[in-house]
C-alpha cells in the first residue's frame, strides 16, 4: 500500500505522459496486491491458493515500476524497495508461524529463501520474489500439516475438561441438533454417514470445521486438510480449514464434506467451487429448506443448519494460536471447539452404537449424550437470504451485508 501511494503521488506530481501512463500500469498491479480481499490483516496474506495472488500481482507491479525507474525517479527505487520487501516479510512470517512444523518442508522454505536474498543482492528482483513465493507456499504446507495434527491428535484429558467446562457455560453457549428418531439411517458404504455443506467464505462454517475435525479425529484420519480464512472482508474473520481436496479414512463412518462456494469474491457473492450431487439437494431440501450454511446431518440421526458456537469466540486468532489452546482446557477457544467436538461426538457415538468404545464409554461422552435433546444456545450460520430477488437483480443491487458470504445456492 505504501508503494502504491508513492505511485499514484508520482503520477501526480509529474507532466510526463510517458510516466503518467506506466504509474497508472503500476498502480493498478500493487492495488491488486494489497486488496482487502487477499489480506487477513496488515501482515498475514490469505493462506494459499488465494493468497498467492499476492506474490502474482506483486511481481507486475515490480515490473512497471522497473520500467519507470528508467526515468531516474527516485522514489521509484523505495518503492521497489517496499514491494520486495514485503514479499520477504510474507515469507519470513509464514516460516515463523511454522515452526515445529514438517522439517523437510521448513528446509525447503528456508532454502528458497536463502535464494531469494542472493537473488536481490545481485538485482534479480523478480527471481528474488518468485522464491519468496515458494518460501511461503513451502512455510504454508508445513504449518498447516503442524496445526492439523494437534487438532486431530487433542489429549482426551484436555479434551474432556474443556468440554465439562463448555457444558451449561452461558459464554460458550452450545447450540444443540435437531433430533430426527425415525429417519431412515444415512449410511454411505456400509457406516453411517457424516454429511457437511459449507462456504469457505462464512465464519459459522470456519468455527464449526474446528469442531469437526477435532471430533473426526477420535474415529479415523484425515489426509490434505488445507488452512483458509473466512472472508476477509467481512468480520469476523476466522482461521481454519477447508475441506476442500482432503480426504477422510476410518472403520466406523463416512464423510462427506462439499465445500459448496469457496472464499474467493465473485460478483456479489464468492466463487463456486463444489456441486452438490443431487442426493445431497435433496437432503438439503429435506432437513435445511432455506439452505443455510453450515449444514451438518450425521447418519439422518441428527442435524444442525448453523454452528454449534459464535465464530467470535475464536476470531482473530492465528492457526498455532487456535491449535495450541486445545491443550489449554481454561481457554474459551479450547472450550468452544471442545464443547463443538464433544457435541458432535456424542451424536457419532449414537450412530454407531458405542464404536469405538474407546471414545464412546468416556464420561464425558455420556454427559454430552443426555444433554444433546437440553443444548439450546446461540450458534449461528448464514442465511440463504443473501440470493437477490428479482427487485434487487432489476436494480442491480448487491444482497445485504455479510449474507453473501453464506449462500449454498
Amino acid at each position: 500500500m505504501q508503494a502504491r501511494r508513492t505511485v499514484e503521488a508520482l503520477a501526480h506530481e509529474t507532466s510526463s505522459r510517458s510516466v503518467q501512463s506506466l504509474a497508472a500500469v503500476a498502480e493498478s498491479a500493487l492495488s491488486g496486491a494489497s486488496a482487502p480481499p487477499l489480506w487477513i490483516d496488515a501482515r498475514d496474506a490469505a493462506a494459499p491458493s488465494y493468497g498467492d495472488r499476492v506474490f502474482g500481482n506483486s511481481v507486475a507491479g515490480l515490473a512497471d515500476l522497473q520500467r519507470l525507474k528508467r526515468f531516474s525517479l527516485r522514489p521509484v527505487t523505495g518503492a521497489i524497495r517496499l514491494v520486495v520487501g514485503a514479499d520477504r516479510q510474507l515469507a519470513v512470517g509464514a516460516i515463523g508461524q511454522a515452526q515445529g512444523g514438517n522439517g523437510e518442508l521448513l528446509v525447503a522454505a528456508n532454502r528458497e529463501l536463502a535464494a531469494g536474498d542472493r537473488e536481490d543482492a545481485t538485482g534479480r528482483l523478480a527471481a528474488a520474489m518468485h522464491s519468496y513465493a515458494e518460501a511461503w507456499e513451502h512455510a504454508f504446507n508445513a504449518l498447516a500439516q503442524l496445526v492439523a495434527g494437534e487438532a486431530t491428535t487433542v489429549p482426551p484429558s484436555a479434551l474432556a475438561a474443556a468440554a465439562q467446562e463448555a457444558l451449561g457455560s452461558r459464554k460458550i453457549a452450545l447450540a444443540g441438533p435437531i433430533l430426527h428418531p425415525s429417519q431412515q439411517p444415512l449410511m454411505l458404504d456400509a457406516k453411517p454417514e457424516i454429511f457437511f455443506a459449507g462456504s469457505e467464505a462464512c465464519p459459522f462454517c470456519a468455527v464449526q470445521r474446528w469442531g469437526l475435525i477435532v471430533a473426526l479425529g477420535q474415529f479415523g484420519t484425515f489426509s490434505n486438510l488445507h488452512l483458509m480464512q473466512s472472508a476477509t472482508t467481512e468480520p469476523p474473520v476466522v482461521r481454519s480449514f477447508t475441506f476442500y481436496g482432503s480426504s477422510y479414512q476410518s472403520p466406523y463412518i463416512s464423510f462427506e464434506p462439499v465445500e459448496v462456494l469457496s472464499n474467493v469474491p465473485h460478483g456479489y457473492g464468492f466463487a463456486h467451487l463444489q456441486r452438490l450431487s443431487p442426493f445431497e439437494r435433496a437432503l438439503l431440501g429435506r432437513f435445511d429448506p432455506p439452505q443455510q450454511t453450515p449444514f451438518i446431518d450425521v447418519a439422518n440421526r441428527f442435524t444442525r443448519v448453523d454452528s454449534t458456537v459464535q465464530p467470535g469466540l475464536v476470531a482473530g486468532m492465528s492457526w498455532t494460536q487456535i491449535a495450541s489452546s486445545l491443550t489449554r482446557p481454561a481457554s474459551v477457544p479450547a472450550q468452544a471447539i471442545a464443547g463443538e467436538a464433544e457435541v458432535l461426538t456424542a451424536e457419532l457415538c449414537e450412530a454407531t452404537n458405542g464404536n469405538p468404545d474407546s471414545v464412546c464409554s468416556a464420561a464425558v461422552v455420556k454427559q454430552y449424550e443426555a444433554a444433546l435433546p437440553l443444548l439450546n444456545g446461540n450458534g449461528g450460520g448464514c442465511p440463504i437470504t443473501a440470493m437477490r430477488t428479482a427487485a434487487t437483480r432489476e436494480r442491480a443491487q448487491p444482497p445485504p451485508a455479510g449474507l453473501a458470504r453464506c449462500r449454498t445456492g
